[in-house]
């Protein structure tokens, strides 16, 4: 067994900044996308007819929202099936580019175009070819976001081999996640209200092109050339992959943190008009996220500086994070039972509260990942970066699929200010995704700081080869 990679020079911080402020057109893109796509396509009946019809199926009738969530939870899952075979394709790659740059420079015009084109349905009416258009643009822009997406992931830690060095990309990413985040929920509502789906989807993603770019012209004269590319045939390198023991305890909670999350995302816009009454439920739904956010920069800042201090580990702020969102979350479900007064002013505490945990979610996903990638490096000898992050991308499309189907089924139970039951139980099944995830989450023990000393300690050498 060899150690992981060859040493690398540290990113300098003006680098680290440019390649990190990508996540302000990747998040504000997919946020936006995440919070909206269900109203697009089958909104409160108050707000309008929905965009996809009733379905009559062996005798029952299925609602319009229920057939725009299973399109969403279609959508994602089949392409779900790409990234381990374009991860494995991009671990293999030899080019003068190095193996991950080919695919970020060709493959990012068409995940903006077809991230715009998604918004553009056909017909204004209640129509099957707005279901057919919808599923085939949301393929096209998810297989041209994977070859994007997956490879630029991919560099994390190809660029950044000290435990120092990837915590301080990690919380850059953190920021600028956090921003894009902002610019696509905050923004998003009042751009929606002021000028349609259309042009608020067009802006965001030629606002994800910009940015991918400049990322990538700040590494392009960094990213590795010389790494040696992965031999080893697809469906063994898979396997090898999900047999890795840290990244089996890690891949579970990740599904439940993020799914819960996504049911709130796409839960916010629902909870504005039939628990808080609000007519306008862009700039409601705004102002709600401003209150999110800010509960995700309060914790990231702390946890920044404990990470800082050297007073935590990334595994026990996971931890921490999974079992106070199972305790938060279904107290959102609660705004107004007590007095309607101020009922804006509620969701928005509430909101805020709930938005600290929500951290986690922005801060550690991408450099647990990288610890898993070196962890894997360090017994097998072979960087395989893409085919874990693209592993990890697969159940992360299945868990973004999710959360419209668990919503639109959940909503059944009563959307509307006469009936809000399925919007009050909505935060419950978040909290309870959560509580699953926190009871899986002791199996994971990798630490911060992956090298032959450090693993040995945590008594996991012994769990691979």
């Amino acid at each position: 067994m060899s150690e992981p990679g060859p040493a690398v020079a540290r990113m300098p911080l003006i680098n680290k900044l440019f390649f990190s402020a990508d996540h302000i057109g990747l998040q504000s893109m997919s946020y936006f996308r995440q919070q909206w796509v269900l109203f697009l396509l089958a909104p409160p009946a108050i707000q309008g007819a929905n965009r996809v019809p009733d379905v009559a199926l062996m005798g029952m009738d299925i609602d319009a929202r229920v057939l725009a969530g299973a399109l969403i939870f279609a959508g994602r899952f089949i392409d779900a099936f790409t990234d381990p075979l374009i991860g494995w394709w991009s671990d293999r790659t030899r080019s003068r580019w190095g193996r991950r740059i080919p695919f970020i420079l060709f493959s990012t015009p068409f995940y903006a175009l077809f991230g715009a084109l998604v918004w553009f349905l056909p017909t204004e009416g209640s129509s099957w070819w707005n279901a057919l258009y919808f599923v085939l643009m949301l393929e096209l822009f998810f297989t041209a976001a994977t070859m994007s997406n997956g490879a630029l992931e991919a560099l994390v830690p190809e660029l950044t081999r000290s435990a120092q060095d990837r915590m301080s990309v990690v919380s850059l990413i953190f920021l600028f996640a956090v921003a894009g985040a902002g610019l696509g929920l905050v923004m998003g509502g009042f751009v929606k209200d002021a000028y349609g789906f259309q042009i608020a989807g067009t802006f965001f993603a030629l606002v994800a092109l910009v940015f991918r770019y400049v990322s990538l012209r700040a590494v392009w004269n960094r990213a590795p050339r010389d790494i040696t590319p992965a031999e080893v045939p697809f469906w063994q390198g898979l396997r090898d992959t999900l047999r890795n023991s840290q990244f089996v305890a890690f891949l579970p909670t990740f599904v439940m943190f993020t799914t819960g999350v996504g049911v709130l995302q796409g839960w916010v816009p629902f909870f504005a008009v039939g628990i808080l009454l609000q007519e306008r439920e862009g700039a409601a739904s705004s102002f709600l996220s401003i209150s999110v956010i800010a509960g995700v920069v309060a914790a990231g800042i702390a946890i920044w500086l404990l990470f800082a201090a050297g007073r935590v580990s990334k595994r026990r702020v996971y931890g921490v994070c999974l079992v106070v969102s199972s305790l938060l979350f279904p107290l959102m479900g609660l705004v107004g039972l007590a007095t309607t007064d101020s009922l804006m002013m509620q969701g928005m505490v509430f909101m805020f509260v709930a938005g600290m945990p929500m951290a986690a979610v922005f801060l550690l996903p991408k450099g647990l990942t990288a610890d898993i990638a070196d962890y894997d490096a360090l017994v097998r000898g072979e960087r395989r970066e893409a085919m874990f992050y693209a592993t990890q991308n697969f159940f992360e499309k299945v868990t973004y699929a999710l959360p419209p189907l668990l919503l639109s089924l959940v909503l059944q139970l009563g959307d509307s200010p006469e009936n809000p039951l399925g919007i009050r139980l909505a935060p419950l099944l978040a909290g309870l995704l959560m509580l699953v995830g926190f009871a899986l989450w002791p199996r994971y023990r990798l630490p911060d700081t992956v090298n032959r000393e450090t693993v040995s300690a945590a008594g996991l050498l012994r769990s691979m080869g």
